[in-house]
C-alpha cells in the first residue's frame, strides 16, 4: 500500500501505518514528507487534508521530486527544494523553487479541511494534479520516470493522510539491488530468506532493513495486519496492579507507599512509534511525580528496583524537568513542561526517531531531542513514583492534545472561569472514599471496598463513605466474601472524621474520638463499651449478609441486619456523620447497597413500551465524576463545562430494547474545546465498568460513534460515517437504536443515518460522552407519565362525564384546565411534575404529603394512579380527605382528616373500620379516588371499583389528601374535572330523547363537533367504495382474504399497511381488530398519509412518517413527524378483539371512530394536490385487521335476511322502518346490527351471549377481591355449575374429577414459563386471605403458613407444600358474606412428575422441591 518513508521533516511524526503525517502545530515548517515508493504511471497518488489550524498563514504544497528520499535532503518548505523537483504551491508550478507555470487550478491556500489533493504521472510522461478528483489539466510534461510525491505540511495545514492506498508490491531482484525500499517488520511479517545475506550491507544508509532473527519469505502477503499495541509487561514493580488488557497501571497503598511501582512495555519500541500514557489518578501527599524513559534492560529477567533512576546502565529517564541517563542527570533542564506540575489527564509520550533520537512529547507536543545514539533495542519505562497512581497507554489524539493545552494554559494563564452553582446528583449515591486504611483499596467505582491481600492481614481495612449520611439515609453494606483464617468480622458505624483529614488506624475502634462503632454484637463509643448485647453477632454473618444503620432526624443511631432494626444503639449522635466501615479478621469485602440496586433494571424484562414515546429510559446512577444528573434522571450535564472537557460518561438506566431509539438533546454547547458529544452502546453493565475519562477509552464490548468514525473498543473499525458528532449544534436530536437484525444505526433529528455495525450482544445500554463542546443534553421522549400508557389506566370510570357516552351536541373539548392537580403547597419531601399532575418522594421516605388544589364538586371524582414502587419497603400510600388545609402543612396528615391506610379507615387519629382490599397490595398503574355525591355522600373507588365504606360525618367542602408512605414513591392525578355543560346543569336524558331534540331542532351538528356517531356519519357519507389493502406493506405482513385481510407473521414492528383507494372528504373507511398477540406492549397505530402508495418508503412505525401524515399513537397525535398533543380521544392501546376503528377526512382535519364513538376533529392540512391514503400499523399487541366495506355488509344483510322466519322478517322490518324517520339511528335497533348479532348456536355448546347466572356472580365476587389483571389470562372464566357442566364432559381435568361440579374456574397466567404439557393436575384449598399472598408468590404455602396467613413459616425446616388430587379431599375452610352466601376457594395446580409424594392414609400430594409446582387456575364456588 502507499504510505510515506520514514525519512521526514524533523516535526513530522507518522501514524496509521505511516499513512497519516502529522506536523508540530506549535510551529509552520520543516513538514514535508516523500512518498516510500515511486509513482506508479497512471495511478493517482492523493492525501485528504485531516486538519488544519489559522494560527499561520500559508497551507498545503504538494509535487515530486526524482531524488530518493533516502539520500534527500530536507529543507524547511518544499519550495526550497533543488534536484529535480516540481512542486505546486498555492496556484503556480515551481520547478527547482523557481517559477514554471504562474496560474494553474485551483489555489491550494483555499482549500478547507477533508478537501482533497492528489497528482498523477501518466504513462506519456505527464503530471497532473487532481483536487477532490477533478483533473487540473497538464502541469508539467516530459517528465522522468522515477519519481516521488512530495507533500509540505505546511503554514495552517497540520495533518494529512493517504486516501486510498494501493497494495504494496516488491520484486525481489529490485530489492536486493537498492532500486526500491523493502520496509519488513519482524512483528508484522514471518519471512524465510534464501540465499546468502553475507554481501548485503545493514547499514542505516541502505534501503534494506532487515532483522537477522526474522525469518524471511519473499511471498509477501497482500496486506501485512496491524502491529500489536503496546501493552504493559506482566512482570512489573512488587506494588503494581495491571488492568484493562494490561495498558492500565496503578500502584497499590498509595497513602502508604511512594515508590516500587516501575512498568515497562511487553516489547520492544519500534523506530518512529510513539509510547503515550495519560495520567489517570494523582494523590496529594508526596513530593515527586511521573518518571518516563527507556531500558536496554529485558523486563523478563530484570530485578525491578525501587525506582528506575536507580538503575545504573542501559536507561534514559525523563524526571521532573530535567533527563537522567543511568542514574546521573545529563540535562538540568529539557523541555516547557516539569512532569511534578501535570495534572490528571495530562499525557506524556516518547519516540526513538530513525536516526537514534530519543524525543518526549507532553499533551502531544514534541520537547525536542532528549538523548542521541539510542540503542535500537528498548523497551519502554514508567515509573508510578509520588503523586501518581494510576497511568493508562493510549493512543495519540489530536483532539485530546488540543483540549490539554487549552485546559493548561487557561490555568497558567490564570483565566477566571465563573464557578457555578453546586448542582445536586439527582441519585446523590453514597460511596466509599477512595482514601482508606492501608490494607483497603475501593473499586467498582466507589461502590466497593475489599483487602485485597487478606490471607496475609486482617486489619487496616477501615473505609469512610465519600460524603455525610443525611438524616434518615440508610448506609447499608452486602457482605460480599470473608474468609476463614482470621478471628472477628466487618465492624459498622458512624464517624465525625472526614476521610481527608481521618489518620486511619489500625481498626475503628482504637479512635477516641466522635466515633460510634458497632463490633461484634455490642456497641463502642470512642472506643469504649457502652452496649455489650445488642443485636445480631456481626462476626456470624454470611456471604450475602447485610448489615446497616440510619441516624434518624432526633439523633438516635439504629442499626439493621438484613434488613431488621436491631433497636436503638445510641441517643444524641451528631448531625454531620459519615459511614464507615471496618474490613477487620475474616471480613475481605463489602458493597454498599441501596435502593437503586432493586429499583434499576438490568434487563429487557420490563412491562413498558417498545417505542420511547412512553419510554422509562433515564441517565444511570453511575456516571463519570465531572458529570451530574438533574431533572428526574433526565439531563446529564456538564457544570464545570468550561474549566473541563471529559470525564462526563453517562448511560441509560437500564438495556435497550431492540428496536427502541435511545434519543438526546443536545441542550448546551460551548465553544472552548475540540470535539463534542459521543454517542454508543456498551454491552457491560455501567456498575461494572471502571469509568475512562472518555467513552473512547472503554475497551470491552463498547461501540462509539466519535465525530464521523464508529469504533470497537477503542478502535476505528469504520470511518466517514454519514454523521458527524462534531459539526452539531445545539437543539439537534441524536439517537442510537439496535434493530431486530441486530444492526446498530445512529439517528439525527429522527433520521436514520445508515448501519454503522453489527452487535450480537444480548443487553446493550446507551453510552454518552458529555465530551469537548457538549455541555448538557436532556432525554427529550421520558416522562413520569410513561407507566400510565401500558398500565392502560382510563383517567375516569364514571360513565356520567366519559365522553364517549355523552351527547354530540354537548360534549366539550378537554384542555389542560379540566385536568386536577395537586395544590402548589406541599411539605418538603415531595416535588411536583408535569405541571402538579405528579407527586414524586424525594429520598427521604417522610414529609410526603400533598393535597388536590380544589376541594371535590359533586359528581366529580378525584383519582391518582400509582407510578413507581420501592419494593423493599413495606407499607403504601395513605389517601383520604380533609375539611382544611394547614398553612403551612405539616409534614404529617392533618389532625381532623379522615383517611384510608392498608385495610384500615381512620378519623381523627381513631380506627373506624376495616375494609378490603389492602392498599399495601396496590400495584404499578392501580388507581384509587374519592368520588362526592350530589347526596353529600362519599364514595371511594379502586380502579374502577367502589369498595364498601361507611363515612362519618364530614363537612361540604373536602380536599383529597395523600401521603407518599412505604414502597410508593410517586403518584399521578388521572382524574379530570366535570365540564360545564347541559350534562352537568341537568338531570342526563334519555338517549331517544337526545335524538328527538336533535330532531326537532332547527340546527344541525356540524361535523367539527367532538364526538358523533358512527352511524349517523355514515348515513351521510356512504359511498359504495370497496377498499383493499395495498401490495406495498411492512416486511411482516401478509395480505390475505381478496385484499381484505392483513396479517403481522412476525416481530412486533413492521406491520405498516395502506388502504386504496384514496380517501375522499367525507368519506367512511373502517376496519376491525381481528387478533390480538398480548406478548407485546403497545397495539395499533392508524392515520392518513400523502402521496402515492407505491412510492412511499415504509418505516419500521407509522410513528417514522417524517412527510405529510397525521398519526394517532394510543391517545396521542403525531403531525407530520412530530408529536403535536397528548390525551387524545380513545387509547389505542385498550383495543380488544372485534374492536372497530374508522377513519374520515373531512374539511376541518381527520377524526377518528373507535366502536361507534367518534372522537374530536384533529386539525390538519393535507398537501394541495396529493391523494390521501389511510394507513394502519399493525404493531405491538395488534396481530391481524380486516377491512370493513359496505357492498360486504349489504351483501351479509341479505343473506342473513333470507334465513329469517317471515314473523322475524316483518318485525325487523317494521323496526327498521321506523328507526329510518329518525335523523339520527340508534346503533341498537340497527337491522343489520341485530342480524349480525344472531348466534349460531351448537346444541352441545352454551350460548356465550346469554352468560350462566352464576357465572357472572362469582365474577362479581372475584373482582370484589381486587385481584390484579395480570395475574390471569385473558381467557374467559370456565363455568362448571349444575348447568354448564354436563357440555364440559370432554375437558380432560372434568373427566378426572367430577367434584368439579359447582365451581368457576378463572386461568392464571404461566410466570415460570415451565413447559407443564405432561404435569400431573391437582388441587389446593385456601383461605380467601391467603388468595393475594400465594398470587404474590407464585407458588402455595406450607401448613404453617397457611394457618398464619403469611409467607414466613414457624419452623426454619417448614418447607412442605400439601394438596391433593381431587377437590374431594381438599381442606377447604368456607366464608360467610354478609348477605348470607357462603364462598369456597381453591387453586387448581400443575405438579411436575416425579416430584412429589403420596400418602398412604388419605389422597393426599406432598413436595419440598422448588420448582416442582405452578399455579393453573383460581377456582371459586358459591352457595
Amino acid at each position: 500500500m502507499a504510505y510515506f518513508h520514514y525519512r521526514c521533516g524533523e516535526r513530522i511524526t507518522l501514524l496509521n501505518d505511516s499513512c497519516t503525517a502529522v506536523r508540530n502545530d506549535s510551529e509552520f515548517d520543516h513538514g514535508i514528507v516523500v512518498s516510500a515508493e515511486p509513482l506508479v504511471n497512471d495511478v493517482l497518488f492523493e492525501i485528504k487534508i485531516d486538519r488544519k489550524v489559522n494560527s499561520w498563514s500559508g497551507s498545503l504544497v504538494i509535487g515530486v521530486t526524482e531524488c530518493d528520499p533516502m539520500h534527500l535532503e530536507f529543507p524547511p518548505c518544499a519550495s526550497k527544494l533543488q534536484s529535480g523537483s516540481w512542486i505546486m504551491a498555492g496556484n503556480c508550478v515551481l520547478k527547482d523553487g523557481i517559477l514554471l507555470v504562474e496560474r494553474y487550478g485551483i489555489d491550494l491556500d483555499k482549500l478547507s479541511q477533508d478537501d482533497r489533493v492528489g497528482l498523477m504521472r501518466t504513462s506519456e510522461g505527464d503530471l497532473i494534479f487532481y483536487i477532490n478528483g477533478d483533473s487540473q489539466g497538464v502541469a508539467v510534461e516530459g517528465m522522468p520516470s522515477v519519481l516521488y510525491a512530495v507533500v509540505d505540511l505546511y503554514g495552517k495545514c497540520v495533518q494529512v493522510t493517504i486516501t486510498s492506498p494501493t497494495a504494496r508490491e516488491h520484486n525481489n531482484d529490485d530489492c536486493l539491488s537498492g532500486s526500491s525500499v523493502l520496509g519488513i517488520d519482524n512483528d508484522i511479517l514471518n519471512v524465510t530468506l534464501g540465499g546468502d545475506l553475507s554481501e548485503l550491507s545493514l547499514s542505516s544508509s541502505n534501503s534494506l532493513d532487515i532483522r537477522m532473527d526474522m525469518n524471511i519469505s519473499l511471498s509477501l502477503p497482500e496486506e501485512a495486519p496491524r502491529p500489536d499495541k503496546l501493552r504493559f509487561h506482566e512482570r512489573c514493580g512488587s506494588l503494581v496492579k495491571l488492568s484493562n488488557g494490561q495498558r492500565t497501571a496503578e500502584r497499590r497503598r498509595p497513602l502508604d507507599e511512594f515508590n516500587n511501582g516501575v512498568v515497562m512495555t511487553h516489547r520492544p519500541l519500534r523506530d518512529s512509534e510513539l509510547f503515550e500514557i495519560r495520567i489517570d489518578r494523582l494523590v496529594d501527599k508526596w513530593s515527586g511525580s511521573i518518571e518516563m524513559g527507556i531500558t536496554t534492560h529485558n523486563p523478563s529477567t530484570l530485578m525491578f528496583p525501587a525506582t528506575m533512576t536507580n538503575m545504573r546502565s542501559g536507561t534514559i529517564m525523563m524526571s521532573g524537568c530535567g533527563i537522567l541517563t543511568n542514574g546521573k542527570g545529563t540535562r538540568r533542564e529539557y523541555g516547557d513542561f516539569n512532569l511534578d506540575e501535570l495534572s490528571e489527564g495530562d499525557r506524556v509520550g516518547m519516540m526513538r526517531k530513525p536516526d537514534g533520537n530519543l524525543h518526549y512529547f507532553i499533551n502531544g507536543l514534541d520537547q525536542g531531542v532528549a538523548a542521541t545514539r539510542v540503542p535500537t533495542t528498548v523497551w519502554g519505562v514508567i515509573d508510578l513514583y509520588g503523586m501518581t497512581i494510576k497511568v493508562s497507554i493510549v493512543e495519540r489524539d489530536e483532539r485530546e492534545e488540543q483540549n490539554l493545552m487549552t485546559r493548561r494554559n487557561a490555568r497558567d494563564q490564570q483565566v477566571s472561569l465563573p464557578d457555578p452553582h453546586p448542582l445536586p446528583d439527582y441519585y446523590d449515591r453514597l460511596t466509599f472514599h477512595h482514601n482508606c486504611g492501608t490494607h483497603a483499596e475501593v473499586i467498582n467505582n466507589g461502590r466497593t471496598a475489599h483487602r485485597p491481600n487478606a490471607i496475609d492481614d486482617f486489619n487496616n481495612g477501615v473505609v469512610l463513605t465519600s460524603r455525610p449520611l443525611k438524616p434518615g439515609e440508610m448506609f447499608e453494606v452486602r457482605l460480599d466474601r470473608i474468609v476463614s483464617k482470621w478471628a472477628g468480622s466487618i465492624e459498622i458505624g458512624v464517624t465525625t472524621h472526614s476521610p481527608t483529614d481521618l489518620e486511619f488506624p489500625f481498626t475503628m475502634t482504637n479512635v477516641r474520638s466522635g466515633t460510634w462503632m458497632m463490633t461484634g454484637s455490642g456497641i463502642m463509643h470512642n472506643g469504649t463499651t457502652v452496649l455489650e448485647q445488642y443485636g445480631v453477632n456481626l462476626d456470624r454473618l454470611q456471604v450475602s449478609d447485610r448489615v446497616g444503620l440510619v441516624r434518624k432526624e432526633n439523633g438516635n443511631l439504629h442499626f439493621f441486619v438484613n434488613g431488621i432494626d436491631q433497636g436503638i444503639a445510641a441517643s444524641n449522635v451528631a448531625e454531620r456523620v459519615y459511614g464507615v466501615i471496618d474490613l477487620y479478621g475474616q471480613a475481605v469485602a463489602a458493597t454498599i447497597v441501596d435502593a437503586m440496586d432493586y429499583e434499576s433494571p438490568d434487563t429487557i424484562n420490563s412491562s413498558m413500551s417498545n417505542t420511547t414515546l412512553y419510554s422509562d429510559l433515564r441517565f444511570h446512577h453511575v456516571h463519570g465524576k465531572n458529570a451530574r444528573i438533574v431533572n428526574n434522571g433526565l439531563t446529564a450535564i456538564r457544570p464545570r463545562a468550561l474549566a473541563e472537557f471529559n470525564d462526563g460518561i453517562v448511560f441509560s438506566s437500564r438495556p435497550l430494547r431492540d428496536g427502541e431509539l435511545f434519543e438526546v438533546t443536545l441542550d448546551s454547547m460551548v465553544d472552548r474545546w475540540s470535539g463534542s458529544i459521543e454517542l454508543g452502546v456498551t454491552a457491560v453493565r455501567p456498575d461494572d465498568i471502571d469509568l475512562p475519562s472518555t467513552a473512547t477509552d472503554l475497551s470491552r464490548d463498547t461501540w462509539m460513534l466519535s465525530g464521523s468514525s464508529v469504533m470497537e473498543n477503542g478502535t476505528t473499525i469504520k470511518s466517514n460515517y454519514s454523521l458527524d458528532l462534531d459539526t452539531l449544534s445545539a437543539g439537534i436530536r441524536v439517537g442510537v437504536m439496535r434493530s431486530a437484525d441486530k444492526n446498530l444505526e445512529f439517528f439525527k433529528d429522527g433520521i436514520a443515518q445508515g448501519v454503522a455495525c453489527v452487535i450480537a450482544n444480548p443487553n446493550i445500554y446507551a453510552v454518552v460522552d458529555l465530551y469537548g463542546q457538549c455541555a448538557q443534553v436532556s432525554i427529550p421522549c421520558a416522562s413520569p407519565m410513561a407507566p400510565l400508557s401500558t398500565a392502560q389506566i382510563d383517567t375516569c370510570p364514571r360513565s356520567d362525564t366519559s365522553q364517549s357516552l355523552q351527547a354530540p351536541s354537548v360534549v366539550q373539548h378537554a384542555v389542560e384546565t379540566d385536568l386536577h392537580r395537586f395544590l402548589e403547597t406541599h411539605t418538603k419531601g415531595l416535588a411536583l411534575t408535569e405541571g402538579g399532575r405528579v407527586a414524586v418522594r424525594a429520598r427521604d421516605v417522610q414529609h410526603c404529603v400533598a393535597y388536590s388544589a380544589t376541594p371535590l364538586a359533586q359528581d366529580e371524582i378525584f383519582e391518582v394512579a400509582v407510578v413507581s414502587l420501592v419494593v423493599h419497603i413495606a407499607g403504601s400510600l395513605s389517601i383520604g380527605v380533609t375539611p382544611s388545609i394547614p398553612n403551612p402543612p405539616t409534614n404529617t396528615l392533618p389532625a381532623d382528616c379522615c383517611y384510608l391506610t392498608g385495610n384500615e379507615l381512620h378519623w381523627k387519629g381513631k380506627l373506624i373500620q376495616l375494609f378490603a382490599p389492602n392498599l399495601n397490595w396496590l400495584r404499578i398503574g392501580d388507581r384509587i379516588g374519592f368520588l362526592l355525591t350530589h347526596e353529600g355522600s362519599l364514595k371511594t373507588f379502586i380502579n374502577g371499583e367502589e369498595i364498601a365504606l361507611i363515612f362519618p360525618q364530614l363537612p361540604e367542602s373536602l380536599h383529597v389528601v395523600v401521603e407518599l408512605g412505604g414502597s410508593c414513591s410517586s403518584v399521578q392525578v388521572t382524574s379530570r374535572k366535570v365540564p360545564t355543560s347541559p350534562l352537568t346543569n341537568a338531570p342526563l336524558q334519555d338517549s331517544l330523547e337526545i335524538v328527538l331534540e336533535t330532531e326537532n331542532s332547527s340546527e344541525v351538528p356540524v361535523a367539527s363537533e367532538e364526538h358523533v356517531s358512527l352511524e349517523n356519519t355514515a348515513s351521510s357519507v356512504s359511498s359504495g367504495v370497496k377498499y383493499e389493502f395495498h401490495e406495498n406493506h411492512g416486511r411482516n405482513i401478509e395480505i390475505t382474504g381478496d385484499k381484505t385481510i392483513a396479517r403481522r407473521v412476525a416481530s412486533y414492528n413492521q406491520g405498516l399497511v395502506i388502504v386504496q383507494p384514496a380517501l375522499h372528504v367525507n368519506q367512511l373507511m373502517q376496519i376491525v381488530v381481528d387478533q390480538l398477540d398480548t406478548r407485546w406492549q403497545s397495539s395499533l397505530m392508524c392515520g392518513i398519509v400523502c402521496g402515492a402508495p407505491e412510492r412511499l418508503n415504509l418505516p419500521g412505525t407509522a410513528l417514522a412518517f417524517k412527510g405529510c401524515s397525521c398519526i394517532i399513537a394510543n391517545d396521542w397525535v403525531s403531525i407530520n413527524g412530530v408529536k403535536s398533543r397528548s390525551n387524545y380521544g380513545i387509547k389505542l392501546n385498550s383495543l380488544n378483539i372485534g374492536s372497530k376503528i374508522a377513519l374520515m377526512l373531512n374539511e376541518n382535519g381527520v377524526q377518528m371512530f373507535v366502536d361507534g364513538n367518534g372522537d374530536e376533529v384533529l386539525p390538519w392540512s393535507p398537501n394541495a394536490g396529493q391523494p390521501c391514503y389511510a394507513v394502519f400499523d399493525l404493531y405491538g399487541q395488534c396481530q391481524q385487521l380486516k377491512i370493513i366495506n359496505e357492498i360486504e355488509d349489504e351483501t351479509s344483510t341479505t343473506s342473513s335476511t333470507q334465513d329469517c322466519e317471515k314473523a322475524d322478517l316483518e318485525s325487523c322490518e317494521k323496526e327498521r322502518s321506523s328507526i329510518a324517520s329518525l335523523s339520527l339511528q340508534l346503533p341498537t335497533t340497527s337491522y343489520s346490527s341485530i342480524t349480525n348479532s344472531i348466534p349460531k348456536i351448537s346444541p352441545l355448546t352454551p350460548s356465550r351471549s346469554i352468560p350462566c347466572p352464576y357465572q357472572v356472580a362469582c365474577e362479581k365476587f372475584k373482582k370484589s377481591l381486587f385481584l390484579p389483571d395480570d395475574f390471569f389470562t385473558t381467557d374467559d372464566p370456565v363455568c362448571y355449575c349444575a348447568s354448564c357442566f354436563k357440555f364440559k364432559r370432554h375437558e380432560t381435568d372434568v373427566y378426572k374429577d367430577d367434584f368439579i361440579q359447582g365451581w368457576v374456574k378463572f386461568p392464571l397466567r404461566n410466570f415460570s414459563n415451565l413447559q407443564t404439557d405432561k404435569w400431573h393436575i391437582a388441587y389446593y384449598g385456601t383461605k380467601l386471605s391467603t388468595i393475594r399472598c400465594i398470587l404474590d408468590r407464585g407458588q402455595p404455602l406450607t401448613k404453617n403458613q397457611m394457618q398464619y396467613s403469611n409467607l414466613i413459616g414457624q419452623r426454619a425446616d417448614d418447607v412442605q407444600v400439601v394438596f391433593s388430587p381431587s377437590l374431594e379431599h381438599c381442606n377447604i375452610e368456607h366464608f360467610k358474606l354478609d348477605n348470607g352466601k357462603i364462598v369456597w376457594a381453591a387453586f387448581q395446580i400443575l405438579v411436575k412428575p416425579g416430584a412429589y409424594s403420596l400418602s398412604r392414609d388419605v389422597p393426599e400430594w406432598s413436595t419440598k422441591e422448588t420448582g416442582a409446582l405452578t399455579l393453573h387456575a383460581l377456582l371459586l364456588k358459591m352457595h
